[in-house]
């Protein structure tokens, strides 16, 4: 069996296809709407930890006692 030294027919195409332009536009919508989420991740994170010290516990005022101590 003999073998060619011609190349095969490939389309050059197929090569390609992942530089095109709507590949571009999806990887770049991609990475914008992940840089988004981030940063409202962030600053729900932020809104919902500022102004709390490490050690502050928050107290409930006491209870009044039931309508039968009054």
């Amino acid at each position: 069996m003999t073998v060619s030294a011609q190349p095969s027919a490939v389309p050059a195409s197929s090569a390609s296809s992942s530089h095109s332009p709507e590949f571009g536009r999806a990887a770049v919508a991609i990475i914008v709407t992940m840089v988004v989420l981030m940063v409202a991740l962030t600053g729900i994170l932020v809104e919902t930890t500022w102004g709390h010290p490490v050690g502050h516990v928050e107290v409930t005022p006491p209870d009044p006692g039931s309508v039968a101590r009054r």
